[in-house]
This record gives C-alpha cells, sequence and structure tokens, in this order.
C-alpha cells in the first residue's frame, strides 16, 4: 500500500478534529471523539492484485465511557478452534481481514457470557497471542508480561503501559507466554485504544476443563488499576506528560 506522508497525515487529523469541534465530549464525562484513520485500495482493478491507487480518510465519531460504572474485571474464553492470524501473515497489521478472521470465536464466546476470546498461536496451540481485538498482559512478582509473537498487532496502548509500568513500580518482560502460566498470574488483563485496560476476573479454557480466577472480589488488581489511572491522567492532562505523546491541537 502506499505510504500516507507524515505531513498529510497531521493536516487531515487536525481538520477533521476541528471540524467536528462540536462532537468532543466534554472533559470528565469519560467519553471522548474516536479518531479513525483508514486506507484503502480505490483503483478500478480487477484481479488479485495490489491496487493502483488508494484514498485516505479520517473519520472522527464520538462514544460513550467504556465502563459506564467504573472498570470491571470481565470473564474470557481460550479459543482454540478458530485461528485468528496465520504465522508470517498478516497478524500484525491492523488490517480488516484480522478482525474478519476473529469474529466467529469472538460471538461464540460472547454467545457464552464471556467478554471475549483468547487466541492461541496458530502453530502448536502453546502460546497466548491475543484477547479478541487487544493484546494480552499479566503481572506477576511486580512484572508485567505480555506476549511477544509474530502474528500480533503492535498496540499502541501496550506499549504506553511497558513504558509507564517503571513509573508504578513494575519491571517489564516481552515474551512468549505459555498457556500454562496462566496459573501463575497474580492479574490479568487485555489492552487496547478503546478500553485502555481490561481487567480481567475469570479465563476459562474449555479444553482442558480450567478455570483461571484473578479478581475474585470483583475488582481490578492492585497494579492493573495503577496502570489505568496513570495512562488516563495522562491522556486526559491530569497528570504532565513526560513522554511526549500528547499534542495539542489549537
Amino acid at each position: 500500500m502506499a505510504v500516507v506522508p507524515d505531513e498529510l497525515f497531521r493536516e487531515a487529523l487536525f481538520k477533521v478534529i476541528n471540524l467536528n469541534r462540536k462532537f468532543i465530549p466534554p472533559y470528565g464525562s469519560g467519553a471522548t471523539l474516536y479518531i479513525r484513520p483508514l486506507l484503502f485500495g480505490s483503483g478500478a482493478e480487477v484481479g488479485v492484485k495490489p491496487a493502483s491507487e488508494y484514498a485516505f480518510i479520517v473519520f472522527v465519531t464520538p462514544v460513550g465511557p467504556y465502563f459506564k460504572d467504573g472498570i470491571k474485571p470481565v470473564d474470557m474464553l481460550i479459543t482454540r478452534d478458530v485461528d485468528r492470524a496465520a504465522p508470517k501473515g498478516t497478524g500484525t497489521f491492523k488490517v480488516g481481514g484480522n478482525y474478519a478472521a476473529s469474529m466467529r470465536a469472538i460471538i461464540a464466546a460472547k454467545d457464552g457470557g464471556y467478554s471475549s476470546a483468547i487466541f492461541l498461536d496458530a502453530r502448536e496451540k502453546k502460546y497466548i497471542d491475543e484477547c479478541g481485538p487487544a493484546n494480552f498482559f499479566g503481572i506477576r512478582n511486580k512484572t508485567y508480561i505480555t506476549p511477544k509473537s509474530e502474528s500480533i498487532l503492535n498496540s499502541i496502548t501496550n506499549m504506553s503501559l511497558l513504558e509507564i509500568a517503571g513509573e508504578v513500580g513494575l519491571r517489564t518482560e516481552r515474551r512468549q507466554v505459555a498457556v500454562a502460566e496462566l496459573s501463575e498470574f497474580e492479574e490479568a488483563g487485555a489492552c487496547g485504544t478503546a478500553a485502555v485496560i481490561s481487567p480481567i476476573a475469570r479465563i476459562f479454557d474449555p479444553s482442558e476443563n480450567k478455570v483461571y480466577e484473578y479478581a475474585r472480589d470483583g475488582k481490578p488488581g492492585e497494579y492493573t488499576l495503577k496502570l489505568y489511572e496513570r495512562l488516563v491522567a495522562i491522556q486526559c492532562g491530569d497528570l504532565p506528560d513526560t513522554h511526549g505523546w500528547i499534542t495539542i491541537v489549537e
């Protein structure tokens, strides 16, 4: 696909925000103006080949608070009969096909009363890949551990949490995370743009008939909550941005 120049990206981003200022939710509401850049092939092509031209757009929409009654842990289901992405495939890219491949498992999980599905590596079904549309993390011995895989989308939220983990007293590890390790974690969660962090209460593995529990009292773990509150405070301007993440739109 054609590369969008940085200057064009910034210009489109600032323009769409300014044109939709009246839809920006007020501070303190928990709601946000969700921004989605999109690049798609628009050339008049027939056949299996790259497009001759591409269209770049940015659209926005106001969205309500993800956690209307406060951040609450959710249950997740391990799936082994659906692969989200193939090794050396497109799993590391934010493309529509990755989401399409996960829909069957996510709908089955929701129908079973779970928040989402946890996908394992397609080759061995031994390592954790992603939690539906989000990255997985576990906390053990004051260490933030998140999977490293050639099939995982490189989440900006996860990258941010890895960077601020030291500020809340955590070490970090990014490596393969075996399913067998789930019993060793003290806390677990899924991280992504919309929720920032969804704490995990329980993970059910139907193949092994095992339940892994992390929030028996129905509350997020100590470090999960600290990470969530710190990142949201930086995003909202309640804490100084020492990382250079925030851009002010005049």
